[in-house]
């Protein structure tokens, strides 16, 4: 970022000694600097790039001018957007955009009041959008909801669409209620981002009587997983290493923190599952409560797969109704969401041995909060 002390000739590599009140055209370059390089072409090359820098400058003034909000919804800052990175997995995996695309046709409808929590880089917001709701807000409060409406305007739809930057739990729409909750509040753990406290309060602060959260059915899985060789990663403790023995650290696990005992994976990366998948427990955003929610988990499960437990893999399956969902399993074919692994010490299971796991989940949405031990 270029600040107000920009000074093009300085930029050019000029001294400042050549840089008086007799400089009308081309400076009288030193004999130093003719010896660097091509002067000429460095002072051109930096004199074609002063409408960029002095659009950086501008940008600038701009954050700290006091009508800065108003400008910021007639020119959305489109030289610096946020990355839209975050978003790329849940973008790249065409069945969870096309059971939104199947659930947003079917319940969004023209005449009513939408909003979309955490509307991110726009697509659901955008989907909604084709289906013409009385009312569209896309709340958001980060710089992607600056890429969400250059996108909206380059599809000719920025004039259906309210952009909102704001956290949503702030945010009250002038209709003071909604018809349809549009999210995709779940992290690799599915709480981590605040799914259920977020949603069940909007849902009792803005919901309509009736009014659909999409999606709303959640089954949720912890599941004993082998991973592929080439992604193991065995504890400190288990590393054999030349000359140097990590073992006594096992006496100081409990001392360790909590976040070294879990782990972001890939799909590929899980060669398969030791048991038969099955959901540990279901919940409904449309009618749970907060507190409703298991605190602990007892889990028995016999090995349909022999192999090498080394970790319980959480994931979920997303509902919008009996017939529209999708699912994160490390099953999928193609999966780009990362998953959350609970580590465990690896253990080799044969076929029909069974896996006791015991779950302790004092704060859902904390995962550094979780223990679990298995037999």
């Amino acid at each position: 970022m270029v600040g107000s002390d920009f000074c093009p000739m300085a930029s050019a590599g000029l001294d400042a000694e050549h840089a008086g009140p007799e400089y009308r055209g081309l400076p009288d370059i030193p004999v130093r600097e003719r010896a660097r390089g091509p002067w000429g072409l460095r002072l051109m090359l930096n004199l074609l790039d002063m409408p960029r820098q002095a659009l950086f400058d501008l940008q600038a003034r701009l954050r700290n001018h006091p009508i800065v909000n108003t400008l910021r919804h007639v020119l959305p800052d489109s030289v610096t957007l946020s990355s839209p990175a975050p978003h790329d997995p849940m973008l790249a995996d065409p069945e969870r955009v096309e059971a939104y695309r199947m659930a947003i046709g079917r319940y969004v409808r023209p005449g009513q009041v939408v909003m979309d929590v955490g509307t991110g880089t726009g697509l659901r917001t955008l989907l909604a959008a084709h289906r013409g709701p009385r009312k569209l807000y896309a709340v958001e409060p980060s710089r992607h909801l600056d890429t969400a409406r250059w996108v909206a305007r380059r599809h000719g739809l920025a004039d259906v669409i309210d952009f909102v930057r704001e956290d949503s739990r702030r945010f009250t729409p002038a209709e003071k209620k909604v018809d349809v909750l549009l999210h995709e509040q779940m992290g690799p753990a599915l709480f981590d981002t605040g799914l259920v406290s977020r949603l069940v309060r909007l849902r009792e602060r803005l919901l309509r009587p009736g009014g659909r959260i999409l999606p709303h059915r959640f089954e949720v899985f912890v599941e004993p997983v082998q991973l592929r060789d080439e992604a193991c990663l065995p504890f400190i403790w288990s590393q054999r290493l030349p000359s140097v023995d990590f073992s006594c650290l096992q006496t100081l696990r409990e001392a360790m923190s909590p976040s070294y005992f879990t782990r972001l994976i890939r799909s590929y990366e899980v060669s398969h599952l030791l048991c038969e998948p099955e959901p540990a427990f279901t919940f409904d955003l449309e009618t749970v409560k907060l507190g409703d929610l298991p605190r602990h988990l007892g889990l028995n499960r016999t090995v349909q797969r022999e192999g090498r437990l080394d970790g319980f893999c959480v994931y979920y399956r997303a509902a919008f109704d009996a017939d529209t969902s999708f699912t994160v399993s490390p099953e999928r074919g193609h999966n780009p969401a990362p998953l959350m692994l609970l580590r465990v010490d690896s253990r080799d299971f044969t076929r029909h041995q069974s896996i006791r796991m015991e779950l302790e989940l004092p704060e859902l949405e904390d995962v550094t909060s979780w223990r679990w031990r298995f037999e």
